[in-house]
């Protein structure tokens, strides 16, 4: 799910660590802290974060 990668302090001004909010697939969705993770999650299907292989309508290249 997301990874735990720490950057620093959250840009959401909580004064938390962040880190980086991955997908299912492991793409990047952004930085996130525990008190702005669920609320940047709600900008996303829910689905992204639980199936590696949800439904995407464009191409989606397996090179990391």
């Amino acid at each position: 799910m997301s990874g735990r990668y720490s950057t620093g302090l959250c840009y959401c001004g909580s004064g938390l660590d962040n880190h980086q909010l991955l997908d299912a697939r492991g793409i990047f969705c952004g930085y996130v802290c525990e008190k702005c993770e669920a609320e940047k999650r709600s900008h996303y299907r829910p689905d992204i974060f639980e199936d590696g292989d949800y439904w995407a309508d464009e191409p989606i290249d397996d090179d990391y």
